[in-house]
């Protein structure tokens, strides 16, 4: 777009041409004296060209600019919303949960780490994803599965994972539950640890038709505990060791096990 030789009109200085534009400056020619304005900020209240397609082109810029910097200041915000967020939320008494996983879908969930909370059962929300409010950036998602056939009893534990770094779960509505990145950790078949052994004989082996049940810290420290041993020395070794590190961390706790230092490199 050349506006060199262009007629222009100033609100104030009347009639003139454009003579240079450079580096966001643009000069313009008036009857009496040369001006310079900034570009192209002096066209949305002070200058309009003859041209009116150029006009029109110049005003598209500065409204797509002014959208684009609106835009990456509601992203600043959102952004130090969500680290303050982070800094101040509370670890919470059951705040982690355990989940039924279907046989059929072992492979996937564990591929993914995505598990869905189901939906509620009655009630004035029935039907609709169940929130899992009581989830926090500190929580965790253990996996659960019972093979065809067996009782409840045998309910096994078959991985786990913790929720992303910036999980609410108050603020998720579609019933997704979506793993982080990095800590997360699987058993291989043929390793899977009874889930109802960390409940003692006080406590019936009964699931019912929810997808997921709220569990205590001490109760996950344990179960995530015993599952690092099960899987030391294997290829999960150093990821399952960090993944174990950061749960204690984030909800301080002391670990159950021995952790050799040198696997603690900080993420």
């Amino acid at each position: 777009m050349n506006l060199i030789g262009q007629p222009i009109k100033h609100k104030i200085f009347g009639s003139g041409i454009v003579t240079d534009l450079t580096e966001g400056i643009v000069t313009i020619c008036f009857q009496d004296n040369e001006k310079k304005f900034i570009y192209p900020d002096a066209f949305h209240d002070f200058l309009i060209l003859r041209d009116q397609k150029t006009q029109r082109y110049i005003e598209k810029q500065i409204k797509d600019r002014d959208i684009a910097i609106q835009e990456a200041r509601q992203s600043e915000q959102a952004e130090e919303d969500r680290k303050r967020k982070l800094l101040n939320f509370k670890v919470t008494a059951n705040s982690h949960a355990v989940f039924h996983v279907a046989p059929d879908q072992i492979d996937q969930t564990i591929r993914t780490c995505q598990v869905s909370t189901g939906t509620y059962l009655s009630g004035y929300s029935k039907g609709q994803p169940r929130v899992a409010d009581r989830m926090k950036p500190n929580s965790v998602c253990l996996l659960t599965t019972r093979l065809n056939g067996q009782d409840e009893q045998e309910r096994s534990i078959i991985g786990a994972f913790m929720v992303s770094e910036d999980f609410f779960g108050e603020d998720v509505h579609d019933g997704i539950i979506e793993g982080h990145p990095q800590h997360r950790i699987s058993l291989p078949e043929g390793s899977y640890v009874l889930f109802w052994k960390y409940f003692g004989q006080n406590t019936p082996p009964r699931w019912g038709n929810t997808a997921f049940k709220y569990c205590s810290d001490d109760v996950i420290n344990q179960m995530l505990a015993d599952m690092i041993e099960l899987l030391n020395p294997s290829e999960q070794e150093n990821t399952s060791v960090d993944f174990y590190r950061y749960f204690c961390k984030i909800n301080h706790l002391r670990p159950l096990i021995k952790l050799e230092e040198d696997k603690f490199e900080e993420k």
